[in-house]
């Protein structure tokens, strides 16, 4: 029997992707403004005939959850305790989207779901939190942290790069700043693998490979042919009201392990999403 399926945020960069790679699926898609997550009603109302529930539902914007921390812990913790313990009553497998900026950056190599979370950021503590309470009320769940996605669907770190280029002759972009662009196409197709499979636990995905922001780029303004000069410079150059961890980087060896294919090294779903740009 297929899995009745209810995805949340289904109208973001990911939850785009997701509702479209499950479009012939037993699949029902709410978001704003006619659902809202922090509501118990709205979710009491969705949860009532369903086999698993996908979160992409999300305080996203970095910047403004540090002057909207009431809001970011709201959308990205209560809610979630409040998700965790209805799909608790009806054992629903809850997937759960989570981040990278669970993490303070300060680590030499890749972080490992082991490693102690440490975030410097309100947003990051909002989502950090919202692990937590989703493991303390349910134990039928995984937790998949994303980093630095992009897609089609969605403001991100390639689309304002490329609208940038378009306004300016000379771009600045750090290059202390390291991680793995990744795909939100690629990322629902793992999410559709722990759909069938149902992996329980916290797991780290991201493409394959390492390279920092301007790497990243200046792969871009190659591929595209962009003329806008490119500067390398320094995170502390940039005045921001949310500090970044300067190390993203995951080790995906736990996520390796479920998926059927190997993931990609970074460049060729990059390559594949900018020739559609």
């Amino acid at each position: 029997m297929d899995n009745k399926i209810v995805l949340l945020g289904g109208r973001g960069m990911l939850g785009t992707e997701v509702a479209e790679l499950f479009s012939d699926a037993d699949i029902k898609v709410f978001d704003l403004p006619d659902f809202d997550i922090t509501n118990e009603n709205h979710l009491s109302s969705v949860l009532t005939d369903c086999d698993i529930v996908i979160n992409c539902s999300a305080f996203t914007d970095v910047e403004k959850a540090e002057s909207q921390q009431d809001m970011a812990f709201k959308v990205n913790a209560k809610a979630v305790g409040s998700l965790a313990k209805i799909a608790h009553q009806k054992n629903i497998y809850v997937i759960h989207i989570s981040t990278d900026f669970v993490f303070d950056g300060n680590k030499a190599g890749t972080y490992a779901e082991t490693d102690l979370p440490k975030p410097i950021n309100v947003y990051g503590q909002s989502k950090l939190a919202g692990e937590k309470l989703l493991a303390q009320y349910h134990n039928f769940y995984s937790i998949i942290r994303l980093q630095w996605t992009y897609g089609k669907n969605g403001n991100n770190f390639i689309s304002k790069l490329i609208s940038l280029s378009k306004q300016k002759s000379i771009l600045k972009v750090v290059n202390d700043q390291f991680g793995s662009p990744t795909s939100t196409k690629e990322t629902a197709k793992v999410i559709k693998e722990f759909v069938a499979k149902k992996p329980s636990g916290l797991f780290h995905y991201a493409a394959a490979g390492r390279a920092s922001r301007y790497d990243i780029a200046k792969f871009a303004f190659e591929k595209l042919k962009i003329k806008t000069e490119l500067v390398a410079c320094k995170t502390s150059e940039f005045k921001t009201a949310a500090q970044r961890p300067l190390n993203s980087c995951f080790c995906c060896d736990k996520m390796q392990a479920v998926l059927a294919e190997p993931i990609e090294p970074w460049q060729n779903p990059l390559g594949k999403f900018l020739e559609t740009t």
